[in-house]
């Protein structure tokens, strides 16, 4: 500190110091500490590893697509998970890709025609079940050649492109799988029967079991827990959000061991600039939100995308998994 400083110059420098913040963009404010630790990030033009400083130690991308073709949406990825063995297996919209962290490709699966398969699951037997939005059906692959080892029939309305959004395993066997255009989870068995459903307002997501017997479940205006007889008990909307930031859509879930639960705000197609300030936050059972994560915290590491009707820059956050 300068000694020739006056006690009054030092107050006015503090004074201007505090205007420049409050002055500054939302999402231009530095994050907080961070309660995840490190862990992964899935966006649609990439995966990144986060350290417990917010910082990216690996990445693998792919440029944003610039218009609406099959080929350049073939690598928009929608789910991802960091394997035991390091390596990372992700599902983009025509692929499900085992690669190591040197990049390189050590199996895939690939559909055919307009079929998209977004999802996967890494399961206890070794497989990799996925969802293949041409044939309606939830398909267990064999890792390491893609071979279909068991195919379970899962009929729904909408397109390729609508038909379905992420699918999760619980610790039964069974599968959670969000049917986008019929606004829904529903809990299918390995036989096909159907054992819960779960009403969701608009574009659900992901659905999550608990280790209580609950299932998180997460769309486009709110995240909803349901008890295991299927009722809802709890739910964080966008009017519980607003007082503090606007919830776009709530992507991917993740309790902490305190109970709170992280939530990643996907910013896709929002309206007006700054919206998307907050990209991922964490709420309690009384929802009260203790930690946001600021979109300036992505500066000098992560890709994005310009949704071509707004002009507005968008991060496209989807799943984060915890890591050691």
């Amino acid at each position: 500190m300068n000694r020739f400083l006056t006690p009054l110059t030092l107050l006015l420098l503090v004074a201007i110091a505090s205007a420049d913040a409050a002055d500054r963009a939302p999402d231009q404010q530095p994050a907080a500490a961070s309660p995840l630790g490190r862990f992964l990030l899935t966006a649609a033009e990439g995966i990144y590893i986060v350290e417990p400083d917010l910082s990216c130690s690996w990445s693998h991308t792919f440029p944003p697509p610039v218009k609406q073709t099959l080929t350049q949406y073939d690598d928009l990825i929608g789910d991802a998970w960091m394997l035991p063995s390091g390596h990372v297996l992700f599902a983009a919209n025509r692929y499900v890709r085992e690669i190591d962290r040197d990049h390189r490709t050590i199996w895939e699966y690939r559909v055919e025609g307009t079929a998209e398969v977004k999802t996967c699951v890494p399961l206890p037997n070794g497989r990799v079940a996925v969802l293949h939005s041409g044939k309606q059906a939830i398909l267990e692959l064999e890792a390491g050649t893609g071979k279909v080892l068991h195919r379970i029939s899962l009929p729904a309305q909408g397109t390729d492109h609508t038909r379905y959004n992420l699918m999760r395993a619980t610790p039964e066997g069974n599968y959670l799988v969000a049917l986008r255009t019929e606004n829904r989870f529903v809990e299918v068995t390995r036989d096909g029967a159907i054992l819960h459903r779960f009403k969701v307002l608009s574009l659900p997501v992901v659905a999550t079991r608990q280790p209580d017997g609950s299932t998180l479940c997460s769309a486009r205006v709110e995240v909803t827990r349901f008890d295991a007889a299927g009722t809802k008990v709890w739910s964080f909307t966008r009017t519980d959000a607003a007082a503090d930031f606007p919830l776009i859509i709530a992507a991917g879930t993740v309790v902490l061991p305190d109970q709170r639960i992280v939530v990643v705000n996907a910013d896709w197609h929002y309206k007006e600039p700054h919206q998307n300030r907050v990209q991922l936050f964490a709420v309690d059972a009384d929802k009260k939100v203790s930690w946001t994560l600021p979109a300036s915290a992505f500066t000098g590491w992560k890709k994005s995308g310009m949704d071509p009707k707004t002009g507005l820059t968008e991060h496209r956050c989807m799943m984060i998994q915890l890591m050691k």
